[in-house]
Order: C-alpha cells, then sequence, then structure tokens
C-alpha cells in the first residue's frame, strides 16, 4: 500500500470532527510551503541571469508537479 493510500485508509476510520482538524493541519501546511516559495522568489530575485532563471522556474514547476502527486 502506498504512504497515500495508508493515509486515506486510515482517515476513513476518523470521526467527522478529527477529520476537520486534518483538513486544517493540511491546510495550514500548504499555506506555509507558499508563503516560503514566496519569501525565496523574493530574495533571489535579481540573481539569476535569463538561461539561469528559466532553469529555476523550470525546477520549481516540477518540484510543484511531484508535490501535487504526494
Amino acid at each position: 500500500m502506498s504512504v497515500p493510500d495508508s493515509i486515506i485508509h486510515s482517515l476513513r476510520g476518523l470521526p467527522l470532527s478529527k477529520l476537520v482538524d486534518v483538513a486544517r493541519y493540511v491546510h495550514r501546511l500548504s499555506e506555509t510551503a507558499e508563503r516560503e516559495r514566496a519569501e525565496v522568489l523574493r530574495e533571489t530575485h535579481g540573481y539569476l541571469d535569463e538561461k539561469d532563471g528559466l532553469i529555476f522556474e523550470q525546477a520549481l514547476e516540477t518540484s510543484r508537479r511531484v508535490e501535487s502527486r504526494g
């Protein structure tokens, strides 16, 4: 069983109040990750030439795709 499948299996046994807690926690994790990404982009703005900037953008997009799959 994959990690996401295992987590979903565990969630199925939780009462609604606990599912709400889990949803809030996951939402906070997502907000934190987005905030951290935005901070890195602000801090590195202007440090990369066009070629390196494009490479960075591609890496960031790949990272987001991997994260969305779990």
